[in-house]
């Protein structure tokens, strides 16, 4: 079995996988995510949950004395 030396290489078995050939192309295929929605939904859920344990604290501290 004779090893194939690929144009313009010097090493044997330098061919490359199409994956791995540039990753500037990858990256400049991937779509650019956007967070702001999830940013602003994170931030709501943050106020939202602080309102519940202060309701939470002062049914406690409410019923605590009894």
């Amino acid at each position: 079995m004779a090893i194939t030396i690929q144009a313009g290489s010097s090493k044997p078995g330098a061919a490359i996988s199409e994956r791995h050939r540039n990753p500037a192309e990858i990256v400049a295929v991937a779509p650019k995510a956007n967070y702001t929605v999830a940013g602003i939904c994170a931030i709501v859920a943050a106020l939202i949950f602080s309102v519940m344990l202060a309701i939470l604290y002062m049914d406690w501290t409410a019923l605590s004395p009894a």
